[in-house]
């Protein structure tokens, strides 16, 4: 059973559409729906993923990307962290992806769970938005399963050395807000105070620090562990460039879960998505693991954090 877990919904009608196009696009691509892949992509489109290689062509890109193995009991999909840059016939997206397979044993659940990054071009035909271009990165996997015995898993070490390979994605030329400054819809004031999280989350988890220099308040101030408080536009983004430059991966799996605006005032809420041990309860309602609680304020027409508390520790469900 193939599901996709999503809970933002867009207002701005082209974003609105082209989210939809990526989510039919992972439906048909784990169903093996070959029709619907070839509506959705460009018959130039390319893809570049770092488990299966690079493919360019529609019916490359089928042929690279279907899998052949076996097809897991249940599929979950968990679409997070998503942001749509559009200007013109131009679109470009960065979403997260948490993925769940799971076969059964009589009634047990093996799970394999899996993330990463993917950052997506699509171009607006006389047909509607297709997919130009798809750029997926796997950060981490967890467990075994057959469906996945034949990708490659990336040497993601510090450092050089004679075996590492490019990424497939290049924040500083490719993330949304490198190749599309200001984008087009941007009246949507939910919308934008949850963009401005997504952006804080993409910049860290791909070292990109410097999309950071524009989200912060001078005054601002965050309180997370396990940097503690720390205050001031400078200080806030040299702790946070510290605290990456350790780690050759990193991911945050964040949704919005309370948004209040308030003139040029905002509060946000967003909930770390954690794997879980599957079970029937679990699979309809997921497990977070952390906090985020944040004030924003809107300076110069860009929503801005003044305030970003962290708290985890302690699992739980929203229901």
């Amino acid at each position: 059973m193939f599901i996709t877990h999503k809970l933002f919904n867009y207002t701005s009608p082209n974003r609105a559409t082209i989210s939809e196009v990526f989510s039919k696009f992972s439906k048909a691509l784990q169903e093996g729906n070959t029709l619907t892949l070839r509506e959705l992509l460009l018959p130039n489109a390319k893809a570049s993923f770092s488990m299966y290689g690079e493919f360019e062509g529609v019916e490359a890109i089928i042929e690279g990307l279907l899998n052949k193995e076996e097809t897991p009991d249940i599929v979950r999909y968990y679409v997070t962290n998503e942001y749509i840059g559009i200007k013109e016939e131009l679109s470009q997206q960065s979403v997260y992806i948490t993925g769940l397979f799971i076969h059964k044993d009589n009634v047990q659940m093996n799970p394999f769970w899996f993330g990463g990054h993917f950052v997506n071009t699509y171009k607006l035909t006389e047909e509607g938005w297709k997919i130009s271009h798809l750029r997926f990165d796997l950060d981490w996997h967890y467990g075994t399963s057959p469906y996945t015995v034949n990708w490659k898993i990336q040497n993601r070490a510090l450092g050089w050395s004679p075996d590492i390979e490019n990424p497939k994605i290049l924040s500083e030329l490719e993330a949304p807000w490198r190749v599309i400054s200001k984008s087009e819809e941007n009246n949507c004031g939910k919308e934008e105070v949850v963009a401005t999280f997504n952006r804080y989350a993409w910049a860290f988890d791909q070292g990109d620090i410097s999309l950071l220099n524009d989200i912060f308040t001078d005054d601002a101030m965050i309180n997370m562990v396990p940097i503690g408080q720390i205050q001031g536009r400078k200080n806030i983004i040299s702790q946070l460039k510290i605290s990456r430059s350790g780690r050759s991966t990193f991911h945050h799996a964040v949704e919005p879960h309370e948004i209040e605006i308030k003139n040029e005032k905002a509060k946000l809420k967003m909930y770390r998505l954690v794997p879980f041990k599957p079970t029937e309860d679990t699979l309809e309602n997921p497990v977070y693991g952390a906090i985020y609680t944040c004030d924003l304020r809107k300076e110069d027409g860009m929503w801005k954090f003044e305030q970003m508390n962290y708290k985890e520790g302690s699992l739980f469900q929203l229901k």
